[in-house]
């Protein structure tokens, strides 16, 4: 049977007592790191199977957070090929939520193992059924020959010091006294998880196409680079969908549907998440009930270190839709 360990949170098959000790905003971050990595990681249960350890339903979600996902099959597609290979590009597909309540399965297909290149596909199921599939590419690095390199200048944007927290925006949103018990409740449930990513970010009132969110773990992650490749990927899918709500000027109550349909990556240098990223997001257009938006992550020293792009379903609650349909008249 499952375990829950910790809010909204399940494990599977160890029993394992809650690892949480410190809260948010403690100077020791130990518990979180350990936290970061065990969310991302699989277990192996036969050749090329895998299966998920934990997964998390995040507050007012319909599913498991689809980052979660896409993290744990690359994790997964990582254990199928050569430590020389890194990974520099994957493309996915959200295909239905997916239950907190049930471990995923993993199954790798190794479809390509050459000299320079390796590709796999995998696809996730929960109940036969699959919820989600992946291709992945890995490349062995070329240090011999000369390489053209060029990049997208970083944004120049307040430095995260200076932003507040995700934790400390939904402190003062609670501590709101005209907002209605329903949505305190929600508020109250998302500090609870006490995300194991610190999110900082400048938030802007009037509707903008663009959007920059900084992100890393709380406390270190020691040296593995795969490790650091599943994290990154992981918060690459939290809030990137938002940029096309943002664009179109809508309040978070205006939102009657807003979910993930796919998700791509591309890593150009190594990256470590236990050290701030800038996420650099763009929502080039919205339409037919989808939204488009593509992002940048940065390093500190200003590498463009990863390229992603998404689309995701973006629908209007019924008050929103007559609010603005009225408008236009």
């Amino acid at each position: 049977m499952p375990n829950s360990t910790f809010p909204a949170v399940i494990s599977f098959g160890d029993n394992r007592k809650p690892i949480i000790s410190s809260k948010y905003g403690e100077d020791d971050d130990a518990d979180f790191a350990i936290r970061m990595a065990n969310a991302v990681e699989v277990q192996e249960i036969d050749n090329n199977l895998y299966m998920s350890k934990e997964l998390w339903l995040p507050a007012g979600a319909r599913g498991v957070f689809g980052g979660q996902i896409v993290a744990q099959a690359l994790r997964a597609a990582f254990n199928t090929v050569a430590e020389e290979f890194d990974i520099h590009s994957l493309h996915s597909y959200f295909i239905l939520a997916g239950n907190v309540e049930v471990p995923v399965i993993y199954q790798v297909h190794r479809l390509r193992d050459g000299k320079s290149y390796a590709t796999r596909y995998v696809t996730a199921s929960q109940k036969g059924r699959a919820i989600f599939v992946c291709s992945f590419s890995f490349a062995k690095p070329d240090n011999k020959s000369f390489q053209l390199a060029h990049q997208a200048e970083m944004p120049k944007v307040p430095p995260p010091e200076s932003l507040p927290s995700d934790l400390d925006r939904l402190k003062k949103l609670l501590a709101q006294e005209d907002s209605s018990p329903k949505y305190r409740e929600y508020i109250q449930a998302k500090i609870e998880e006490s995300s194991p990513v610190d999110y900082r970010q400048e938030f802007i009132t009037k509707p903008t196409a663009e959007g920059h969110r900084y992100f890393k773990t709380r406390g270190k992650l020691g040296d593995d680079k795969r490790l650091h490749a599943c994290v990154v990927a992981y918060a690459s899918d939290s809030g990137f969908i938002d940029t096309t709500v943002a664009a179109n000027g809508v309040p978070s109550s205006g939102v009657g549907m807003l979910t993930s349909l796919d998700h791509s990556m591309w890593f150009h240098a190594p990256v470590r998440a236990d050290d701030w990223l800038l996420y650099h997001m763009h929502s080039p257009r919205t339409s037919n009930g989808r939204g488009v938006v593509f992002g940048r992550i940065f390093t500190k020293d200003g590498t463009l270190a990863v390229t992603t792009a998404q689309e995701g379903l973006v629908r209007l609650t019924e008050q929103e839709q007559e609010k603005r349909r009225k408008a236009k008249l």
